[in-house]
């Protein structure tokens, strides 16, 4: 696998003569799961999306290892908030289709064991064969995570991949998404507004400000071990509260 550590430096987005993301500067090393936490319309799915190669900064540079992000490309898997199937394709089908386009040197039956596979950690080979229209919202974003991490990236990118679902179903896929990370421990960088969330997945977060001149005001290290369930009374039921209380404050302040 490529290096995977993001260095994100001296970027700036704007649009005419307002400055939506003032200088910023992050590093996120191989391996670790970074959240992006802030105010809606701070810039944190533009930051994804630089990351991704599907926009660029203003000014700075965005790297994945040693390479200057000029486009997409096969290190790096997105799941977006709108899981972004294509309907007319089974979720097996949808999952081949992206490592059709992001590796093509495999053939057709590596295509569909991979598939099988993500599909199985997933816990959907029975929905193998239905399209979109016939999975449920939290079965649609698991063949989405399944998707980003067919084609083997070096670094999965999520943008709220949680936040139209419902609370059973969102606790669910985030558990989910743990044990897959902890077993391949790819480079995470995700998007969310959500303080619990944050702190439940994260090693670290960095937190943004509002928009305009939004840039990362915070880098807060989640030192809680893990596994971190929701038991308000287990041995770092303090320290996750003071956590709590820091990130609300400086999302307020």
């Amino acid at each position: 696998m490529t290096d995977s550590t993001v260095t994100i430096n001296e970027i700036t987005k704007s649009y005419g003569t307002t400055t939506i993301i003032a200088p910023t500067s992050v590093t996120v090393e191989e391996g670790e799961f970074v959240c992006l936490l802030g105010p809606s319309g701070c810039g944190k799915s533009t930051i994804l999306s630089m990351v991704a190669g599907l926009s660029f900064p203003s000014t700075g540079s965005v790297s994945a290892g040693d390479e200057v992000i000029t486009g997409p490309g096969a290190d790096r898997g997105m799941v977006f908030q709108n899981h972004a199937l294509l309907p007319w394709m089974t979720a097996r089908g949808n999952i081949e289709f992206g490592l059709k386009s992001a590796r093509p040197e495999y053939s057709s039956s590596e295509r569909r064991t991979i598939a099988t596979q993500w599909l199985e950690k997933v816990n959907l080979s029975h929905a193998a064969e239905r399209r979109p229209a016939r999975l449920s919202g939290g079965m649609q974003q698991r063949v989405g995570l399944a998707r980003a991490f067919a084609i083997d990236p070096s670094i999965l990118l999520l943008d709220e991949p949680f936040g139209a679902l419902d609370a059973l179903t969102r606790r669910q896929l985030q558990l989910q998404l743990l044990q897959v990370w902890e077993a391949s421990r790819r480079t995470v960088v995700m998007v969310t507004h959500d303080v619990e969330e944050a702190i439940l997945l994260a090693d670290r977060v960095l937190v943004m400000a509002p928009s305009p001149d939004s840039t990362v005001i915070a880098d807060i290290r989640i030192d809680i071990p893990r596994p971190r369930m929701e038991d308000e009374q287990g041995e770092h039921a303090g320290r996750k509260a003071e956590l709590r209380q820091q990130l609300l404050d400086l999302l307020q302040h």
